[in-house]
């Protein structure tokens, strides 16, 4: 059973064994299998999938649109017929298989962010590569795109309070530089963060550049 690797913070990326998954080739089937995989842990009724992927259709339609999209989606991940599938499907419901062998970024994230070492926090900060499912757009579903925005928004805060212990961590062993660094970027994903301000002035300040924390 070969290994699925997903990264969802960022643009979608789907590997088995290294390797680019062929066949996820709309956005749609990539919605679909984000949304499950970050789901994970629980049953979803078929007919709520198809509701929130397929919200255009009438109920019976938007079921057979989904049952095609599965039977796409088993044969880009290759795992039809296999003991562990990534996507247990019953009559009725649907759900990412948590014992199936793969990995997931924004599950490695959640872990990473709730360490306080500088070692941790910063693997955290490598994984977030920019927003949730970026470029991902189905336009015609707004119960999926407030879904998205939702764990976009969560993910990011998330991502700002990292970035925000980064920064005091760095300060305090004397890494100013690094501190900086850590500041700056979290003036990136939002420029009118005060505690990243005066973070910055402080780093800037101590690393002997008075005049650019002024």
């Amino acid at each position: 059973m070969p290994h699925l690797a997903l990264a969802l913070l960022g643009s979608f990326q789907a590997t088995l064994n290294g390797q680019p998954v062929k066949g996820l080739n709309s956005d749609r089937l990539r919605a679909l299998l984000a949304y499950l995989a970050v789901e994970r842990g629980h049953e979803h009724p078929r007919e709520l999938v198809a509701s929130l992927l397929w919200p255009e259709l009438p109920d019976r339609e938007a079921l057979n649109v989904l049952r095609s999209a599965l039977s796409n989606l088993h044969r880009a991940l290759s795992d039809r017929g296999a003991p562990s599938p990534f996507v247990l499907a019953t009559r009725t419901t649907l759900e990412f298989n948590a014992a199936s062998d793969h990995w997931l970024d924004v599950a490695e994230f959640e872990d990473l962010a709730g360490q306080h070492d500088v070692a941790g926090l910063d693997r955290a900060t490598a994984l977030y590569r920019g927003p949730f499912l970026h470029g991902v757009s189905l336009g015609d579903s707004p119960a999926f795109d407030d879904w998205m925005l939702f764990k976009g928004a969560e993910y990011r805060r998330s991502m700002l309070g990292v970035l925000g212990r980064l920064t005091s961590l760095h300060t305090g062993r004397g890494e100013y530089d690094e501190a900086a660094r850590c500041a700056r970027r979290q003036l990136e994903l939002d420029p009118y963060r005060e505690g990243a301000h005066r973070q910055l002035m402080v780093a800037l300040a101590l690393g002997g550049e008075r005049s650019a924390a002024l």
